[in-house]
């Protein structure tokens, strides 16, 4: 895979879309992507597009076995889901929720519901003390009368806090916590957990991907992903059972990646494209790094776990092995800050113009470092619906002045750079649309246009992990990944935008979902 820098906007790229004239493609059908979305004729051969035309009824897709008809309809590219984790998906679906619980007592009540696996070990995700009235972090005392002898893990829903009783502590050799351990903190309980099965890493997988084609998502960035996850993906992509295509990034917080050899490989529909590490954690948590003290919490700046030079190395052995992408979790404008720096070393190596660089999250970005962005070439992966979910809670955390800093998706568009967007399922859920509505009904000036939206969610969320072009257009020569919606997101009311329904997925010119 040639590396190279990031893709310029689209308005840039027309000598670049000569795709249905390199493969002898008719080019006597093309779709203006200005045009009104309505009214549309795709033919489809070989996994790509062969043909654009209009249509008075709605959406016909032909392929070459059938054709499928959707009056009323209007097709998009398929969307792209650029940070997410799909076995933490696949996970959830197997696991206790406790999302939305409003107490640690309904907390306490689903786990006791819950049928205690065979692994011995009981396992939640998706608690938020910020729905709870007293506002606590929960504790290990909290547990214990209901489970003694069995241990018992639960995730907070930002991934970055874990909540366990003494019995959970006890098997992973802790003595010195009364139950809350944040970041690394949990690297001893997670090497306690037994390891899924293979089988129980397929049928999560599955589950998850299935969730993503309902959605209409057709490509995910599937970030964190451990080197046995990676094998399993591949043979489902090789044997036809991955109905989306995704791009993995590997955990490279540690040596693992290098231990187990992962190189950049893969085909079509799956293939590892980049490593993944993180600057800092969560605001919900307070151990997002910032650059001044927590607003509700004196003294504390949260957790700077990556150093400049830490991230620069990484970087070189990253390229070193061959990789064409970075990805680093920043969410604290200190941690976006330090990896810009880091960047702006890497940028300055003879070999170093030749990497996708990423940050993901992005979310409070100090009015300093916006226009960095651009100028280093660096992408900021956001996930707009986080907005919704965390903005009253991100005020108590850092104050009215340092939350007009965040979540700043105009002003970095504005500014040249590349924006894609995606969830960060599990901790959100798989919803482009709903992602779309959060990033149009903002009430701020960080609001951005529909257009930019659907672009957010298809063209420029691919390009934030490769340089092929060849998804996020309705074009002869264009990967097939394709959505099929009840309307028209262009001319819908904002306030509407989130009743939208996918009625039909394709992906790889092959119908994945329909309604």
């Amino acid at each position: 895979m040639p590396c190279g820098l990031l893709p310029p906007r689209p308005e840039q790229c027309r000598e670049r879309r000569t795709i249905a004239e390199e493969e002898g493609l008719s080019r006597q059908h093309r779709h203006d992507p200005s045009e009104k979305l309505i009214g549309m004729e795709l033919h489809l051969e070989r996994g790509r597009i062969r043909a654009v035309m209009p249509n008075a009824v709605g959406v016909v897709i032909r392929t070459e076995t059938r054709t499928y008809e959707f009056p009323g309809c209007v097709v998009l590219p398929g969307f792209v889901d650029n940070h997410a984790h799909i076995l933490g998906l696949g996970s959830r679906l197997a696991s206790v929720s406790l999302h939305d619980a409003a107490s640690i007592a309904e907390c306490r009540a689903r786990l006791q519901q819950a049928v205690i696996p065979d692994t011995g070990w009981l396992q939640a995700m998706g608690w938020n003390q910020e729905l709870w009235s007293d506002g606590r972090m929960p504790s290990a005392s909290d547990l214990d009368d209901l489970f003694p002898t069995t241990p018992v893990v639960a995730s907070r829903v930002d991934g970055h806090a874990m909540w366990l009783n003494s019995e959970a502590l006890r098997r992973a050799g802790i003595t010195n916590s009364n139950g809350l351990l944040v970041e690394d903190e949990r690297d001893p309980v997670w090497t306690s957990i037994p390891e899924p099965t293979e089988q129980d890493l397929r049928s999560r997988i599955a589950a998850a991907a299935q969730a993503c084609v309902q959605q209409g998502v057709t490509e995910v960035h599937d970030m964190d992903v451990a080197p046995r996850v990676v094998v399993v993906m591949r043979e489902m992509a090789e044997t036809g059972a991955l109905p989306i295509r995704v791009q993995s990034f590997v955990s490279a917080q540690h040596d693992e990646w290098i231990d187990a050899g992962l190189l950049p490989a893969g085909g079509e529909i799956q293939r590892t494209a980049g490593v993944k590490l993180y600057a800092d954690g969560a605001l919900g948590s307070r151990t997002a790094a910032l650059l001044s003290d927590y607003a509700d919490d004196a003294g504390n700046t949260g957790m700077a776990i990556l150093t400049v030079d830490q991230i620069t190395r990484a970087v070189r052995a990253a390229i070193d092995a061959g990789w064409w992408c970075v990805a680093i979790h920043a969410i604290g404008d200190a941690a976006v800050r330090t990896v810009l720096d880091a960047y702006a070393i890497v940028r300055s190596w003879d070999d170093g113009s030749e990497i996708l660089l990423r940050i993901e999250h992005a979310q409070h970005v100090h009015p300093d470092d916006v226009h960095r962005f651009a100028e280093l070439n660096v992408a900021a992966c956001v996930q707009p619906t986080q907005w919704v979910s965390d903005s009253k809670m991100a005020l108590l955390r850092v104050g009215a002045e340092r939350q007009s800093w965040a979540y700043r998706w105009r002003s970095l568009l504005d500014s040249g750079a590349l924006v894609g967007a995606g969830s960060d399922f599990p901790i959100e859920e798989v919803d482009p649309i709903a992602g779309i509505a959060a990033f149009v009904n903002r009430p701020s000036s960080e609001a951005i246009t529909i257009d930019q939206a659907l672009d957010a969610f298809t063209s420029q969320a691919h390009r934030t992990a490769d340089m092929n072009y060849r998804r996020g257009q309705l074009d002869v020569g264009y990967d097939a990944d394709l959505v099929i919606l009840d309307r028209d997101p262009r001319t819908t009311p904002s306030a509407e935008l989130a009743n939208i329904r996918v009625m039909a997925t394709f992906m790889a010119g092959q119908l994945r979902y329909t309604a």
